[in-house]
């Protein structure tokens, strides 16, 4: 099926292309993406972030080119793109050759650039005043020739659908064209959202229970859907902006109101009752997001809630039989997470309990429910969970919850039956559901994203973020790989290290009170704590963009915090980077002495292996030996294939990075890395091999104790 070909319709089309050419006046093949993150300032020609005003010339965006100096035209030929990736800290690289430039070693580095967070409400703000500016540009455009707004960008036509089977879908739409879902609902009017509740949303005729989850999960706070739909009224004219963060940017995504529809002139995908478009509006944001909409078959609750609120998910695993599973541990911090009201969520299924029994106690397997809140009498003696299914009355019932019981539950949270909900003891909700997802959303967060690349080589000078902490917070720290579209599985292993830097400029220590390192295999890394008043360094890094020709090495870095931080971004040498990792793997690697030596290994559940090893003799070189005698799905930082033999000659006083190796995520395959090692004392000196290049302060460099 293609889009309807008929000349009336080829006339009413209106692209984004044209809409640019007229408002804006640029020449014919520029192009104005309807995906926003960045713009180039009309005036002074500043790039700047997706914002209102220009920071250099404080002018307000999307001035118009007649409104401006008539020697300043030429300067408004792109005011939309997707900027390059580091384009912010593009200083850092020579123009000529692309490579780094030369950064003293020393922490006397100017700052690239020096940020303050700000508050999730007050980005959105930021955002909204944007996209509200541009909405009101297309609108004035429409109105003023009597057209639609009709998106060329992910158009109404088969290469939108994607590839599969969606035999139901015979036409395109406009909304005010489709066939409400019930008899009532024809006496509605069209609305965004309309006191809009989780049982609302049905899911279509696509594979998305993932984002549908996520969106019902979303419905249980309503006002978090007017931070995702940028326009909240329903328009003539088919324009809608929603807020979507990938990748973790957040993107202003236009789209028009064409959907999918049967030959009856139902939607096929998902849709919400009383006419609400919020759920066919923010699925169809998602799929031109990802080119279609069978790109969305598949996926997780997390992947859904970090795309519709930013945040990182904490996902907790009900597996009784592994050796982390402590009941007491997750009770808690349920508990701490409703009190707090976050966004919970929860699945059945796979958990070895029968169809049979889920039939019976009436709960649906395989399915994603909300937590709406914990409650506990007596202590620990008894815990009662409100779980509610979006999709469902509930006939759940168990002689724990009596009528006396449940009279009690009631003072907690109202919520009955007809509403899906139902309270089910802590025992048996552990029988049932085998996973947890907590969205660590919270509007009152303070949020800094930075986009940057991953080194390609172990002489590459790495991007130092320096955190200013003025009072003890709380504290989140996301590394997000960007991967290319959601179908590709991410083999890699990213890390980061965070020390505290309040001796850095006084004698050179990093990590005295703090050295905190966290990795992990995937596209995301995070971590949660707190951190007391003082300057951090925060390195993300990964070894497995060295010696391959990968080129999507772009990542985002995260940090939502519960005080405002500074963030001064500086461009320091590996070995700076080496210091970090030294200083951590001090206080929480594996430490085996002997005389004149030590050697420190870290754990495997980091994804990756560090072996490093310091010589305490005054006089004497240590040669240090290892032979890695088997090795399957691991990435070497000194090789780029096996064997991975070392050898090494550390002058006296000195530690060095012997080895760092990663490990590789291919399709549940175990990583292995057996290895043996071997050192003496000599006053002779040998070169390493492979060979260090100490000049360009080269990560395995030698560093003095």
């Amino acid at each position: 099926m293609e889009m309807l070909e008929s000349p009336i319709a080829k006339a009413l089309v209106l692209s984004i292309r044209s809409l640019a050419a007229d408002l804006f006046k640029i020449n014919a093949d520029q192009s104005l993406p309807s995906i926003i993150d960045q713009w180039w300032c009309p005036i002074c020609s500043t790039q700047t972030e997706d914002a209102p005003l220009c920071q250099m010339c404080q002018r307000i965006l999307l001035q118009s080119a007649e409104d401006l100096p008539n020697d300043d035209q030429s300067k408004s030929n792109v005011f939309f793109y997707e900027y390059p990736p580091n384009d912010k800290i593009s200083n850092v690289e020579c123009g000529a050759c692309g490579q780094p430039k030369h950064v003293p070693d020393n922490d006397d580095t100017p700052g690239l650039q020096t940020l303050m967070s700000l508050t999730v409400r007050d980005l959105r703000h930021k955002h909204e005043s944007n996209a509200e500016i541009i909405f009101q540009r297309i609108i004035k455009y429409c109105k003023r020739n009597k057209q639609s707004f009709v998106d060329d960008q992910f158009p109404p036509s088969s290469r939108s659908l994607g590839a599969g089977s969606f035999n139901q879908c015979s036409q395109w739409l406009r909304i005010s064209e489709v066939t409400p879902l019930s008899h009532d609902d024809r006496k509605l009017p069209w609305t965004i959202f309309s006191s809009p509740k989780p049982s609302d949303i049905q899911q279509g005729a696509l594979g998305n229970c993932w984002l549908i989850a996520a969106l019902a999960l979303i419905s249980e706070q309503p006002r978090l859907l007017e931070h995702i739909l940028f326009t909240k009224k329903y328009n003539n004219e088919g324009v809608y902006l929603v807020r979507i963060c990938h990748n973790g940017l957040w993107k202003t995504i236009i789209i028009d109101d064409y959907f999918p529809c049967t030959k009856h002139k139902y939607l096929v995908f998902t849709q919400a009752k009383h006419r609400q478009l919020y759920a066919p509006l923010i699925e169809k944001a998602c799929a031109k997001l990802f080119g279609s909409y069978a790109a969305l078959k598949s996926g997780d609750m997390r992947e859904g809630l970090q795309l519709l609120t930013g945040a990182p998910c904490e996902y907790i695993d009900l597996d009784s039989s592994k050796d982390t599973f402590d009941s007491n541990l997750i009770w808690a911090k349920l508990l701490t997470s409703c009190k707090a009201k976050l966004l919970i969520g929860t699945s059945s299924g796979g958990n070895g309990v029968s169809s049979e029994e889920y039939a019976r106690v009436h709960i649906h397997k395989n399915h994603a429910f909300s937590i709406l809140s914990a409650h506990e009498f007596g202590g620990s003696t008894a815990r009662f969970v409100l779980v509610r299914d979006p999709h469902s009355h509930s006939n759940y019932r168990e002689d724990t919850v009596t009528e006396s019981v449940l009279k009690q539950l009631r003072l907690v949270n109202p919520a009955d039956h007809s509403t899906g909900a139902f309270w089910i003891s802590w025992p048996r909700f552990l029988r049932y559901f085998s996973s947890i997802t907590i969205s660590t959303y919270n509007s009152d967060d303070f949020d800094i994203r930075e986009q940057c690349k991953f080194t390609r080589s172990s002489t590459e000078y790495v991007m130092t973020y320096y955190l200013h902490v003025p009072k003890s917070t709380s504290i989140t720290i996301s590394v997000i790989h960007h991967r290319q579209d959601r179908t590709t599985r991410s083999s890699l292993t990213q890390t980061f290290v965070l020390c505290d830097a309040d001796e850095l400029k006084s004698n050179g220590i990093v990590g005295k009170r703090v050295s905190i390192l966290i990795g992990k295999q995937g596209g995301h890394t995070y971590w949660s704590g707190s951190l007391p008043v003082g300057y951090y360094v925060l390195i993300p890094f990964s070894t497995g963009f060295w010696k391959n020709g990968k080129s999507n090495r772009d990542f985002t870095v995260v940090i939502n915090s519960s005080v405002q931080v500074e963030l001064t971004m500086k461009n320091k040498p590996a070995t700076f980077l080496s210091d970090c990792l030294i200083s951590a793997a001090m206080k929480n690697a594996k430490k085996k002495q002997s005389k004149e030596a030590i050697v420190y290994t870290t754990s495997g559940k980091l994804g990756l292996k560090m072996l490093i090893a310091e010589n305490q003799s005054d006089t004497h070189n240590l040669i240090f030996d290892v032979d890695v005698q088997y090795a399957k799905n691991v990435r070497h930082s000194r090789h780029s294939g096996f064997p991975y033999n070392t050898h090494d000659c550390i002058p006296p006083r000195h530690r060095q990075i012997i080895f760092l190796t990663e490990w590789v995520d291919r399709h549940g395959e175990l990583a292995s890395l057996n290895y043996a090692y071997s050192y003496s004392h000599d006053k002779r000196m040998s070169n390493p091999k492979p060979s260090i290049d100490t000049s360009q302060h080269d990560f395995h460099s030698p560093r003095a104790v």
